[in-house]
């Protein structure tokens, strides 16, 4: 998915609006679509790459944004190819989501992909059960 589609699509979350469509929301950090609720954030990233580094760097900045009174999750939209599948990102992050999980209050990291949650140019509103029954994550037990 071009990034400019998916900047422009109709993300949803209830309670949330967005408040960002790749602008720059912390110095060097734009992040592709922001979406918030007080000081709640969902942090959204489309992903066409095969680097696995390039989830890494996302992850990692989505956890440091997401420090002091900020809270929230990362969902990372993915074009899969055969060498980058959401389950091959899924079980690579995992070991960084824990490493980083004291610096920060990201509470869970989704991974779902393109076609799974944009079916038909409208895409699945985040938390509801079709999005949590296609997305696989990574949660934090505690806060």
């Amino acid at each position: 998915m071009q990034d400019a589609l998916f900047k422009n699509l109709l993300h949803k979350a209830a309670g949330y609006q967005i408040i960002s469509h790749g602008q720059e929301i912390d110095k060097g950090y734009k992040p592709d679509v922001v979406l918030k609720s007080e000081d709640d954030y969902i942090i959204m990233e489309c992903d066409t790459g095969t680097t696995r580094k390039a989830y890494i760097g996302g992850m990692v900045k989505a956890a440091k944004y997401l420090s002091g009174n900020r809270k929230g999750i990362a969902v990372f939209v993915i074009e899969e190819k055969d060498n980058t599948t959401v389950t091959q990102i899924h079980s690579h992050l995992i070991p960084y989501f824990e490493w980083i999980k004291p610096l920060t209050n990201l509470k869970a990291v989704y991974l779902i992909s393109v076609k799974a949650y944009c079916p038909v140019d409208k895409p699945l509103e985040i938390f509801t059960a079709d999005f949590l029954n296609q997305a696989k994550a990574i949660l934090r037990v505690t806060i």
